[in-house]
């Protein structure tokens, strides 16, 4: 992608700037009276957002990422779809699909002194015909003010229906792994994956303190994550999903993570939103589908509607 074009043709002056990121890819550098943030086109991923109130990021992304077609980035929040998970029939395609493996397109830019929008499209190509043989368009729209908001909208254009899969794996930046939790999963039915997928019940918070892969079922569309070593807590509101996941490496996985630091473990947890596993959305021909995910940083201590810890 020429970076020029990009630039004059959806930059924005003092908002949006397209730029040459790591690994030469195409970046979206975005700043307004009340964020800054950070889009690379491969992948359609935000790596980062920042509102002007906080010193730390919402968002981890590791330093040993690889930037490289084919390759997913690890940390932000990359896009599963549209399958979450291995491939679903066994065919060795890309672990949690391939849109957030390869190139997206810029479809619009707005901005306003206080929130900037970005949309990016992923549509049915030649490069992904032996993977996915049903015709679509993909678009993500990024919404970042004082806090940022994803909707990620799935389009059936062709004539036959189609089931997805899909979910957005936000890796959150936190201070301690060991003094993070999540609240409002208490009393869900999970399946842990760590475990031979047995069915469990979270009892109280979802507290680390080893390798951690659960798959949370009929959750509710608010959560929260707790850090009071940055003193913040981070609401995460979803909508038109009904499952969920929490995930940390631990120390023994991540040494086998050649993009993510050994102690790097300490530092993130993935709370995803999505509809995963028995979730699965039929899209009609015709029709479309959208997932939604508004996330929020408040202090520690104001008022969440969440309890706990």
């Amino acid at each position: 992608m020429d970076i020029t074009q990009l630039q004059s043709e959806y930059g924005i002056l003092g908002h949006v700037d397209f730029i040459e990121g790591a690994g030469g890819l195409p970046f979206i550098a975005i700043q307004n009276q009340n964020a800054t943030g950070l889009i690379s086109l491969h992948g359609g991923q935000i790596l980062s957002f920042k509102p002007k109130s906080e010193n730390t990021d919402l968002l981890f992304l590791s330093k040993k990422s690889l930037y490289e077609d084919g390759k997913a980035i690890r940390g932000g929040i990359p896009v599963c779809w549209p399958w979450f998970g291995p491939d679903p029939k066994g065919l060795q395609r890309p672990n949690h699909g391939f849109v957030r493996n390869h190139l997206w397109s810029v479809n619009k830019t707005a901005s306003t002194d206080a929130e900037t929008t970005i949309v990016l499209e992923f549509t049915q190509s030649h490069k992904q015909e032996t993977t996915w043989n049903y015709p679509f368009v993909l678009t993500l729209e990024f919404t970042l003010g004082q806090n940022l908001s994803l909707k990620l909208t799935t389009q059936n254009t062709g004539d036959k229906p189609f089931s997805i899969t899909q979910a957005f794996h936000t890796y959150f930046r936190i201070g301690d792994i060991n003094k993070a939790h999540v609240l409002g999963l208490e009393n869900y039915r999970y399946f842990d994956k760590l475990d031979q997928g047995k069915q469990k019940i979270q009892s109280g918070a979802v507290t680390i303190s080893e390798e951690v892969d659960r798959i949370y079922e009929d959750v509710d569309h608010h959560v929260v994550l707790n850090d009071p070593m940055l003193n913040r807590q981070i609401e995460i509101v979803s909508a038109n999903c009904k499952t969920g996941v929490v995930w940390n490496p631990w120390q023994q996985s991540s040494r086998k993570m050649a993009d993510l630091g050994n102690q790097d473990y300490k530092h993130f947890i993935c709370v995803e939103t999505g509809n995963i596993a028995f979730d699965l959305i039929q899209v009609s021909p015709g029709s479309s589908h959208s997932l939604l995910t508004h996330y929020k940083i408040e202090k520690q201590g104001s008022s969440s509607g969440k309890t706990g810890g």
